[in-house]
This record gives structure tokens, C-alpha cells and sequence, in this order.
């Protein structure tokens, strides 16, 4: 019988209310948090470069077709294949990550503290994630990392992703890096998870002898502002490893 539309709005009043409920509960956790989408397309941006018309992925074995920064087989906003020659701005390349990483929320959200962590962590284990295969958490083989998890080990979740660097039983090089650089992402915020600081308009934050990355933000200009040198800064801040790499979120001593 064909519903007439007061039925479906009172059906949909219906659904709205028990989905409210069910999120207001803890039944339903929150999607990742915005700054953490901001860091992995920081990362993925920079790690794969920019592919404005699909080709096969000559870096991987099976070569895929591969478009925009690293979107492989099909698009994750409509589940098309992609296609040889296709086409995409570096607009819809940006959402095409975030679509990507959005798509594995349902895995996430049964992972213990998944809301309470911050931006940072989030990232680096939606990267791990990403790797790994999205719905790790639990499995055989993942014990470590899961136990660290369940108990809210935060301090040793690093360590944890860091055994997970082997593929045939063989140690590879690129998996290793993979693992610290998803350990840099994870400290980027703090031991603890906090509430992470809202964005302003303006392209810089900070508070006291303590700047809070945005998007944008390089140590040159942050050393700049605090009218000392990259140097200066890499001493302070012992756990960037990498001067070309911070992340929206990472808390970066000036004084």
C-alpha cells in the first residue's frame, strides 16, 4: 500500500527520535572529528601526490587505476568504478579522501574511547586502520594493540602499532615508517585525550609559550613569529622528527 506523505513524515519524526535517543545513550558514537580528516588529508596529500587524470598506480603490483591523491578501484562517494582517463579537481580529490576515511567510522566506533580521543589520535589509528584493514580491533593478530585499546592505554598505543610492520613474515621498510609516522600523528595530541581547540580565521594559534597547529602553519612562519630559528624550535620540541611534517592539532613548545 502506497504511504501517503503524513505517514512518512510521522515515520521519519519516528526514526529521527530513536536515532537522537540512541546517540544521547552512547548506542551511537560520533563520526571522526573534523580536524582529524584535516590531518590525514594533510598526510595523504603529501604522501601521494596529485593525479589529475586516472592512471594505473605504477608504484603497486597489481597497478590499479588511481586518481586525485591516491583514490583507487572505485569512488568512494558513489562505489563507480574508476576509469582510465577520468578526470578530477583537487577539490573533489580532497573529498574524495575524506569520503575514504568517513566510510570506515562504522569499524572505529566500536573501538573503547573512540569519542574521547583527540584529533591526533584519531588519525593515527584511522591510518593504521586505513592499512591494516578497518575492522582490526579484536581480530587474531591484533591482540596487542587491541588489549591497549580496551584498556585506554593511551601512552602505549604507538608502541603497540609499531609491532605490526610485517608483511610474508618479512620486515619491510615501508611499513615501518608508515607505523612512526601514524605514532607521530597519534602524539600530536596529548598522552590523555582533551578537547580539541576550535579554529579561528586567523592562520596561527597561541597561548602562552605553547602554539597549537592549523592548517597552513609551517615551522619557518612559527619560528618567525616567536622571533627565534627552526633550530631553536626542533630543541624544544624533541619529538618532531621531521621539520617538513606537523599536523593541525600538535602542540609545539616556543619557550
Amino acid at each position: 500500500m502506497m504511504k501517503t506523505f503524513k505517514q512518512y513524515l510521522e515515520e521519519n519524526k519516528l526514526a529521527t527520535f530513536a536515532a537522537a535517543t540512541a546517540l544521547a545513550s552512547g548506542a551511537m558514537a560520533a563520526p571522526p572529528k573534523p580536524e582529524a580528516l584535516d590531518i590525514l588529508l594533510g598526510h595523504t596529500k603529501q604522501k601521494e601526490g596529485f593525479r589529475p587524470v586516472a592512471e594505473p598506480d605504477k608504484d603497486t603490483i597489481e597497478k590499479p587505476v588511481v586518481v586525485g591523491y591516491g583514490t583507487t578501484y572505485t569512488y568512494p562517494d558513489t562505489g563507480k568504478p574508476i576509469k582510465l582517463g577520468d578526470t578530477v579537481t583537487k577539490e573533489k580529490a580532497e573529498e574524495l579522501v575524506r569520503a575514504s576515511y568517513k566510510k570506515m567510522t562504522p569499524h572505529m566506533e566500536k573501538i573503547p574511547g573512540w569519542d574521547e580521543m583527540n584529533a591526533g589520535q584519531q588519525a593515527g589509528l584511522m591510518s593504521f586502520a586505513y592499512n591494516v584493514g578497518p575492522g582490526f580491533y579484536g581480530k587474531k593478530g591484533y591482540e596487542t594493540i587491541s588489549s591497549k585499546l580496551r584498556d585506554k592505554k593511551w601512552d602505549e598505543v604507538p608502541q603497540a602499532m609499531s609491532i605490526y610492520n610485517r608483511a610474508g613474515g618479512k620486515v619491510l621498510r615501508g611499513l615501518v615508517k608508515r607505523r612512526a609516522e601514524e605514532a607521530e600523528m597519534w602524539k600530536s595530541g596529548s598522552s590523555q585525550p582533551q578537547p580539541q581547540p576550535q579554529q579561528t580565521a586567523t592562520p596561527t594559534q597561541q597561548s602562552g609559550n605553547v602554539h597549537t597547529v592549523v592548517k597552513g602553519d609551517i615551522l619557518g612562519k612559527i619560528a618567525e613569529k616567536n622571533k627565534m630559528s627552526v633550530q631553536d624550535l626542533l630543541k624544544l620540541n624533541p619529538d618532531i622528527k621531521d621539520p617538513n611534517r606537523i599536523y593541525p592539532g600538535q602542540n609545539i613548545k616556543t619557550k
